[in-house]
């Protein structure tokens, strides 16, 4: 494969054909064509005027990668929040237990299982969530994974039985953290090859920075309110809900085939109304086949070969 790229700047120039790749074959192997000589000039470049635009762009305003700046980025903010609730509403509950196992006549250690089965939920529930942004969307599992957690937060804010606190805590863990996974999916909808890293880089900040700002802000609340722990779960529930306005406001749906011709994709109206359909999973049941969505049976299979690949069994054994 020929590719020539600036000996300083290392960005490639137009001395490759790119071949349009479908998403489901992402499990394959990917070959890009590589001609000698000059490609042909239709191929689209960035604003630089020398950057090949990989995944190649369509034509259609409703694919993603059309979309204006200001949209993009937008949604990359509700992103990079909403990626950061898993770890936040998890790390909000440390500095609690003390408070809890007073109110509740139990250890500290006993308390604090509610918290460590949490944090196991967030990571199996993440594999939930690429499942079902596979199968029925980005902007369902967006809108609904957040909706839930926040109620699972308010069950939490409002029992006095540890019982019930302990099953609503696994579920808070379990619907917050879809888009410390998902996330990625939706960067990679929007933005070109090139993009990624910086947006990325911008994504990430919501997932590292709130493990560290949630035990400290729970921390403030016990010292001040002497011990009433149930404010911290409102914090996290206030949060929770401003993220859900703004994905309401904001959001929509990210996923494009752009295997489908312009005139065979499903029409997606502008309209708030029309918006809603697509985040809350209605538009993507009545278009499933018409926008390329896999299958479910197809998106649980394409995740067991993501497990099965080398690389992936020494780093869950690590």
């Amino acid at each position: 494969m020929d590719i020539l790229a600036d000996k300083e700047t290392g960005i490639l120039h137009h001395t490759v054909q790119v071949v349009q790749v479908h998403e489901q074959d992402i499990n394959d192997d990917i070959v890009v064509d590589a001609n000698a000589g000059r490609v042909d000039s239709n191929l689209k470049l960035a604003p630089d005027g020398h950057t090949v635009l990989v995944p190649q762009p369509s034509d259609d305003p409703n694919d993603p990668l059309n979309w204006s700046s200001t949209k993009k980025h937008a949604l990359l903010i509700v992103l990079s929040i909403t990626a950061g609730l898993g770890d936040y509403s998890s790390a909000a509950g440390i500095p609690l237990i003390m408070s809890q196992g007073l109110e509740w006549n139990k250890t500290p250690a006993k308390v604090n299982e509610t918290g460590n089965l949490n944090v196991l939920m967030v990571a199996i529930g993440g594999l939930f969530w690429i499942i079902v942004s596979t199968w029925w969307g980005r902007g369902p599992a967006l809108f609904w994974s957040t909706l839930t957690g926040c109620v699972f937060t308010i069950a939490c804010a409002v029992t006095h039985n540890y019982s019930v606190y302990y099953g609503f805590r696994v579920l808070m863990g379990f619907s917050f953290c879809a888009f410390q996974i998902v996330g990625l999916a939706c960067i990679k909808d929007m933005f070109y090859f090139h993009e990624h890293a910086r947006k990325i880089g911008i994504w990430t900040y919501g997932v590292f920075l709130t493990p560290y700002l949630a035990p400290m802000f729970s921390n403030f609340i016990i010292a001040g309110t002497h011990g009433r722990w149930r404010v911290a779960f409102w914090l996290v529930f206030a949060v929770g809900a401003l993220d859900l306005i703004l994905i309401l406001l904001i959001s929509d749906e990210t996923y494009y085939d752009r295997t489908i011709p312009r005139n065979k994709q499903p029409p997606r109206p502008k309209t708030f109304k029309g918006r809603m359909s697509r985040l809350i999973g209605i538009w993507q049941i009545q278009n499933h086949n018409a926008a390329g969505f896999y299958h479910l049976s197809h998106a649980v299979t394409r995740l067991v070969k993501t497990f099965l690949k080398p690389i992936m069994i020494p780093c869950m054994i690590y």
